[in-house]
């Protein structure tokens, strides 16, 4: 049994709205390590320059916290059931209407970062003030560090140390609970507190995920070329989409969940509880492409995509998506 310091800072988790919560120590990652330095070493992170900012540190949680001692990693449920296209009137899955293109489930709703952020404060507070002695506050708060994805921590690796789920051959974490529908975020701290128990693959011979991709940027079991994902052409990248993937984006305007939605793990998703989240709270699923391509001032951009994930591209970038489906590109 965990000790008590230990469970109460996992009680808290769930009372503050995260769907699964477990603890890693705050060891260097080697084999993670030599896997993220091949992997830029063969540009497979495309335009993503940031990924080749001092790698190092994503592996040495002690090179972005000194003293740092356990690494808390909570995943938040972002799940919701595919309603049907409004230009087609068909359900998930179903390719989209010629002037309809498709949302990235996780961008339905609200931004993430901003809803998650918010509740990572909390936890920081929290996490100091039951610690007492043992993790005194200084005024700069170098004694926890949160992150949501935009810091230089490998979350995916720390989570299935944590127990929390295990890597999918799509590259994505899968939990048991939730599927890889999950939003995850991270604290450092310098407490000690006690470890899950990491896990394993639990793939086996499935392939679905690898099948699935239409562009082949899942070459193989658990490598990932950023330079084909269609998640990558419609959101960080910075460039024209080529001309040979374009063909290929299957109806997608803004990311992708093509290897998600063919997952076993993801067959029966489970609703989030995060109103923010929620359809009714941003765009949906679905984007008209002619009302996208036709936004004239970055003013528009921002007032029709307020609060959500898809001012990322900017506006030169979602009309390059809307301009490629439409077949103007």
């Amino acid at each position: 049994m965990p000790s008590s310091l230990t469970q109460k800072i996992l009680d808290q988790a769930r009372v503050l709205g995260f769907d699964a919560v477990g603890i890693a120590a705050a060891e260097f990652l080697e084999q993670d390590d030599h896997a993220l330095s091949r992997w830029l070493a063969e540009g497979r992170h495309a335009g993503m320059a940031y990924m080749a900012r001092e790698p190092h540190r994503r592996s040495r949680p002690q090179a972005v916290l000194p003293g740092v001692r356990s690494v808390v990693v909570l995943a938040m449920n972002y799940a919701q059931d595919m309603p049907s296209d409004p230009g087609r009137g068909t359900a998930r899955r179903a390719p989209p209407s010629k002037k309809t293109g498709r949302v990235s489930r996780y961008a339905w709703g609200q931004d993430y970062h901003d809803i998650i952020e918010d509740r990572l404060s909390q936890f920081e507070a929290f996490i100091r003030e039951s610690a007492g002695p043992a993790c005194p506050p200084d005024r700069r708060g170098t004694d926890c560090r949160s992150y949501v994805d935009h810091g230089p921590v490998l979350e995916k690796a720390f989570a299935r140390l944590a127990g929390i789920g295990f890597i999918g051959k799509n590259t994505l974490l899968i939990t048991e609970e939730f599927g890889s529908w999950v939003f995850l975020s991270v604290i450092l701290t310098t407490l000690e507190l006690e470890p899950g128990s990491a896990r394993t693959s639990e793939c086996g011979s499935c392939r679905a995920c690898l099948d699935a991709c239409p562009t082949g940027a899942l070459f193989a079991p658990y490598h990932l070329d950023a330079n084909r994902c269609i998640s990558y052409l419609t959101i960080e990248n910075k460039d024209e989409i080529p001309d040979a993937l374009i063909p290929k984006l299957n109806g997608w305007v803004f990311g992708c969940d093509i290897c998600q939605e063919v997952c076993p793990y993801n067959a029966h998703p489970k609703s989030t509880a995060v109103k923010e989240f929620r359809t009714d709270e941003g765009v949906g699923p679905w984007l008209d492409l002619e009302k996208v391509a036709a936004l004239v001032t970055d003013e528009e951009f921002r007032a029709a995509f307020k609060d959500t994930p898809l001012l990322r591209p900017k506006r030169a970038g979602l009309q390059r998506n809307a301009e490629a489906l439409l077949g103007r590109g």
